[in-house]
């Protein structure tokens, strides 16, 4: 209703200054009238023309009451009326026309003459002066006769365009009639809204007024609901969070400590996997009530989630702290019956007590330290935060930023180590094998910062990079060198593998076959079609597949068996032991003996004595790789730098090259 009321109003104003416009069109129409006199105007002139030829002819017979002075009198009208013919209107519609200029020219000449020379005229003057004016008589009778005919076609045009405006003007009008009477109607039913909304509005108002004081009641509920856990009846983290800032701000002002007990259940995810989600929704009940029931006056218990529990406190000593939450671990700890079962669990406390922290979020992280601190030393341990615990959290956190700096920082470099045959002992590949070299902590070792990687998710990028920079520099080396790679299980299960792997290999022309692409055995855990579908798109592009560390993780021969391997390799542990041990030989036997069976090569690593190397070669394996067979190196500073290849594609050594020369 709104929008017609608009767009009414609109037509109103549109149509009220279009007939403002109209009125001003009208009376300048109008007054076009008035001034389309002009055709009587030329009349008059010719009619004061005749008069004063026929006054002067009148004068020339001598007849009775026409004298000089009359005569003078027609010749001044007559002065008068030719000037009139040069301004205005008459001027511009003499003008339009040469004949007519010329006609009026003539004309004041005639007058001009005849007022000079008037005194002095006798009979035969006045006669020759008549017949000049006589010639001009004709001329004067279409000049009127035209200009009739001029001022009736202004005249129509006018009527015509007077007829338009009246038409236009009473066309708004009746518009402006339409829009008045359908604004009386529009006004007339939203009076009828208004009183029905007022009705609907008296009736809301009763029922608002019903229903208030259920919100308010429901108000309570919600707001108990959502500051309380629905299982336990606890206060929930909301409330947690609100109290512990209050408990802050008043041990700031100078009141008591706050102090926060954090502590969660060990075996608590055995007992709902074990006997049901019921069976551990009544222990969360019962540790509740326990712990309901240990807490002093002041305190506040609150379930914070899962089986995760937090007490608030305030004004204890360290001493007092650790012994109330000793006795809190030790109440937890007794048995409990659920459903007619006996259920015993433990827990392990995390303590930390306000000093300077007047925000509650770093106070909670510290009760969270202590709690994980706890948790490593095993169950039944409690832990009151101390700064150490954040020292190493920092610690931490430098570490993996200066990891993540460490590849922009040109901190890491791929070394290699020299894969051998074990009959020949020439080299037939190397083994990439990133090294991180740090400014201030040194050299860092694999084992500590792969790890992290995997944790962080660097390690798609410094996986990829570390086999983009090994295809580069293999793709340089003779082709009977192939560069092995190692894969972290965390970058195995990335989907854009297949398409990194292909992508490099483009980059740096390296023929697929001299990649060897090494995975652990903890990828097979998930033996899926994922997994041996990506393993069988490796080997279909040409990538050799090898096992790495085998033995010491949870394949199976099966393992060997259902995926695309083309090598072993026998990890170091047993190697170690394969001169001083039977079960170490033996193992590394039955290995090598599999991967024969099986067609595969099997290459045994941490070859560092000869007698390792004599024992390994002794049970067939085909490769080794190890410190007594050469160290890892940077690129520059690759053991088959020193060599030569031959006519047939073999690496020999250089010194024996140039003896045969």
């Amino acid at each position: 209703m709104k929008r017609f009321l608009g767009i009414i109003i609109c037509c109103f104003v549109v149509a009220t200054a279009y007939i403002a416009y109209v009125i001003a069109e009208r009376q300048t129409a109008l007054q076009k009238f008035a001034r389309y006199n002009d055709s009587w105007a030329v009349a008059q002139t010719l009619s004061e023309y005749m008069r004063l030829e026929h006054r002067l002819a009148a004068y020339a017979l001598g007849m009775n009451g026409v004298d000089r002075d009359e005569v003078r009198l027609r010749l001044d009208i007559m002065i008068g009326r030719v000037g009139l013919l040069k301004q205005g209107n008459l001027g511009t519609f003499v003008d339009l026309d040469p004949q007519r200029r010329d006609l009026l020219l003539k004309l004041g000449h005639v007058l001009d003459a005849l007022d000079q020379r008037l005194d002095g005229l006798d009979a035969e003057g006045i006669k020759a002066m008549l017949q000049s004016m006589a010639a001009l008589d004709a001329s004067m009778t279409a000049l009127a006769s035209t200009a009739v005919e001029f001022d009736v076609g202004l005249i129509g045009a006018a009527q015509e365009e007077l007829r338009q405006l009246h038409l236009i003007y009473t066309g708004l009008a009746g518009g402006l009639i339409l829009c008045g009477v359908g604004l009386v109607v529009l006004l007339l039913r939203h009076n009828s809204l208004l009183d029905v909304a007022h009705r609907k509005m008296k009736e809301l108002t009763h029922n608002l007024r019903e229903a208030s004081a259920e919100l308010t009641l429901q108000n309570y509920r919600l707001k108990h609901v959502a500051h309380h856990d629905a299982l336990t009846g606890l206060p929930n983290r909301i409330l947690f969070r609100s109290d512990l800032e209050a408990r802050l701000k008043a041990a700031i002002a100078g009141g008591p400590t706050a102090m926060i007990f954090l502590l969660d259940l060990d075996g608590f995810k055995d007992v709902n996997d074990t006997l049901g989600h019921d069976v551990g929704d009544g222990l969360l009940q019962a540790v509740a009530s326990r712990l309901t029931k240990l807490s002093r006056e002041g305190d506040l218990i609150c379930r914070l989630g899962g089986d995760e529990f937090a007490i608030l406190s305030a004004g204890l000593t360290d001493k007092q702290a650790f012994d109330f939450a000793r006795h809190v671990m030790d109440e937890i700890s007794f048995p409990y019956q659920v459903s007619e079962r006996e259920i015993k669990i433990g827990t392990c406390v995390g303590v930390a007590i306000s000093e300077a922290e007047p925000d509650g979020d770093e106070l909670f992280k510290h009760a969270d330290l202590a709690l994980y601190e706890a948790k490593s030393l095993g169950s039944g341990h409690v832990c009151v935060f101390q700064s150490q615990m954040q020292t190493r959290l920092t610690e931490k956190k430098s570490f993996e930023a200066d990891l993540k700096q460490a590849l922009r920082n040109g901190e890491l470099e791929v070394f290699y180590q020299p894969q051998v045959n074990t009959i020949t002992r020439e080299i037939c590949g190397y083994e990439a094998l990133l090294r991180w070299f740090h400014p201030v902590r040194g050299q860092v070792p694999p084992l500590e910062f792969i790890p992290v990687a995997e944790n962080i998710g660097l390690i798609h990028e410094l996986g990829e990079w570390v086999l983009r920079t090994a295809c580069l520099e293999a793709a340089r080396w003779p082709r009977s060198l192939k560069v092995a790679v190692n894969l972290s299980s965390v970058q195995f299960r990335s989907r854009n593998l297949i398409q990194s792997v292909v992508t490099i290999l483009t980059q740096s022309d390296l023929d697929p076959n001299r990649l060897e692409l090494e995975i652990t055995e903890s990828v097979l855990l998930d033996k899926n079609e994922q997994t041996l579908d990506t393993l069988t798109q490796l080997k279909a592009i040409g990538i050799q597949i090898a096992m790495d560390d085998f033995g010491t993780g949870y394949s199976s021969l099966g393992s060997l068996r259902s995926f695309p391997f083309v090598k072993i390799k026998i990890d170091r542990s047993f190697i170690r032991d394969v001169t001083t041990r039977a079960d170490a030989f033996a193992i590394v036997e039955l290995v090598t003996g599999v991967g024969r069976s099986l067609g595969m090569t099997t290459i045994a690593e941490g070859i560092e004595t000869e007698e390792q190397f004599a024992c390994v070669k002794q049970v067939g394996c085909e490769q080794v790789q190890g410190y007594l067979l050469g160290m890892p190196a940077p690129a520059s500073r690759l053991e088959h730098l020193r060599q030569v290849v031959d006519h047939d594609g073999n690496l020999i050594d250089a010194k024996k090259a140039s003896g045969r020369r």
